[in-house]
């Protein structure tokens, strides 16, 4: 989905990184040491959240209006834009917050990598690259934390375990049954405290999934049995495979970013990054809608369902 990524005050897109440009290839590069007030400025993320009642007016051409009780209105106080309609229960978490999550935990098992706002302020979000990754046979994985958080009450906030495979960029969500998240819900009070608290449940959950990574780039996938599991995931049959099941078929045989690598040739560790693949970048081919789907969960239905037929297997 296009033209999602917000402004900062100062036109720019609401992106900021340190390091080379990111694979998403936007924001402003800001040195390792920036202060959270500069990530805040760049990032776009320096507005702050209010919430109004909703009123309405009960007979046309009248002059009075009523309260609409039971929901209020989130906007930005900057711009007034009106960002979502939210139960009176909903509990603001601010964007500054969302940075804030990182700053004593930088420069020991993180680094902020990067930041930003979609949806003119609905959704935002930091990302800090985390002590750990593997490397399968020159195939190298690292570990990522994204802290996210809504104004439009379509997500809660959240501190997501995130992969990354280097050699291609693409990211999986762990299945959340290994712990890879923390949740909390706009009716309750956001308690950072009490989310880094578990954050060892969520590096038990990157542990996990380097060793069901292992298992997978050991798997032995033949061209045919990766037919049947696209189809079966992707749509169509063995006689008549859907165009996606026919080009993640594609990808697996070679034509996919790191299919060459000795992990992924005619691997389930293929199978999972072909997936991975189309969904994230040829599926999602603006940057937007990439963000979106690598980081917020949209497409992340069907890597999960490739990745519990692979380990059915």
């Amino acid at each position: 989905m296009a033209h999602e990524i917000a402004k900062t005050v100062n036109g720019k897109d609401a992106i900021a990184y340190v390091g080379e440009t990111p694979w998403h290839g936007l924001g402003q590069q800001l040195t390792p040491n920036s202060s959270i007030e500069t990530w805040a400025t760049e990032a776009g993320l320096d507005f702050e959240l209010g919430i109004r009642s909703i009123q309405y007016q009960p007979i046309p051409d009248h002059y009075t209006y009523e309260k609409y009780t039971g929901k209020n209105v989130i906007l930005r106080e900057d711009t007034a834009l009106p960002l979502g309609i939210v139960s009176n229960k909903y509990k603001i978490v601010q964007p500054i917050e969302v940075l804030e999550f990182f700053k004593d935990i930088i420069g020991t098992s993180a680094q902020l990598e990067t930041a930003g706002v979609l949806r003119g302020g609905a959704h935002y979000w930091a990302l800090a690259k985390m002590e750990g990754e593997f490397n399968l046979a020159g195939d190298k994985v690292n570990q990522y934390l994204l802290l996210a958080s809504s104004a439009d009450g379509s997500l809660a906030t959240q501190a997501r375990l995130t992969t990354v495979r280097v050699v291609c960029n693409n990211t999986m969500q762990i299945a959340q049954r290994h712990g890879q998240a923390v949740k909390a819900r706009h009716s309750s009070i956001f308690d950072p405290t009490d989310v880094k608290r578990k954050l060892g449940e969520i590096n038990d959950g990157f542990l996990a999934f380097q060793q069901t990574a292992e298992t997978l780039a050991r798997l032995k996938i033949s061209s045919q049995q990766a037919s049947s599991m696209f189809v079966k995931i992707l749509g169509g049959s063995i006689d008549k495979p859907s165009r996606q099941a026919a080009r993640a078929l594609e990808l697996f045989d070679g034509n996919g970013i790191g299919s060459d690598l000795e992990s992924a040739k005619g691997t389930g560790w293929g199978v999972l990054n072909a997936v991975t693949q189309l969904v994230d970048w040829e599926n999602a081919r603006t940057s937007d809608a990439r963000i979106r789907s690598a980081w917020f969960g949209f497409g992340a239905n069907l890597k999960q369902q490739t990745l519990d037929a692979l380990v059915t297997m």
